[in-house]
């Protein structure tokens, strides 16, 4: 297993741990999103995925909290044939991600949240009209921001709606091209996800 991949699982185990001895607040999610990559010319988003993770969080006032989140998040794109154009393409990025979120509440339902995340790419796979694709590469890592809405359904579930886009390209183009601050392809997911909060 990467050793970045290593070092965050850890991190994110032993605040999982210090939790239990101070004020945090620990869950489950999971759920689906809905990914495009940017730059494809494919209009999205048309990829569907697994969303699915653990989370930490701790009040520090009383509407404002952070939250440590490491989630296993699929990206990617696809086209299917229809019956003007019989082309097909799937690619499919699996990334094991980092979030650090601010929350703030709002009303008794309602929680915004704002922050970065760092993914870690562990797997990739690209394929178009039948042919395997691998260039141009991918990094392996992916930096993006992140915004969301949270809706309380009890006092341990919330459900999530949450959009992220890569900061930086994720890859360039395949000639290399680029214009102003379009540096190549970019992630963007949208998902919904459930989460259960241990009290």
């Amino acid at each position: 297993m990467n050793k970045r991949i290593l070092f965050t699982v850890a991190i994110f185990v032993i605040t999982m741990m210090t939790a239990r001895t101070q004020s945090f607040n620990g869950g489950f999610l999971a759920g689906i999103g809905a990914a495009e990559i940017s730059g494809d010319r494919l209009e999205g988003p048309n990829k569907p995925g697994i969303y699915a993770g653990a989370f930490v969080n701790r009040y520090f006032t009383e509407r404002s909290s952070a939250q440590m989140e490491l989630s296993f998040v699929q990206k990617g794109s696809r086209k299917n044939p229809d019956s003007l154009d019989y082309s097909t393409y799937l690619l499919r990025l699996n990334y094991v991600e980092l979030f650090v979120n601010y929350k703030w509440d709002f009303g008794k339902m309602f929680t915004l949240e704002v922050g970065p995340s760092l993914g870690v790419l562990i797997k990739s796979y690209e394929e178009a009209d039948g042919f395997i694709l691998t260039e141009p590469p991918f990094n392996a890592t992916d930096l993006n921001g992140n915004f969301g809405l949270f809706i309380w359904l009890t006092e341990r579930w919330q459900f999530n709606v949450r959009y992220s886009n890569s900061i930086l390209a994720v890859r360039p183009h395949s000639q290399g091209q680029t214009y102003r601050w379009n540096r190549g392809q970019y992630n963007e997911v949208l998902s919904f996800t459930f989460h259960y909060t241990f009290l």
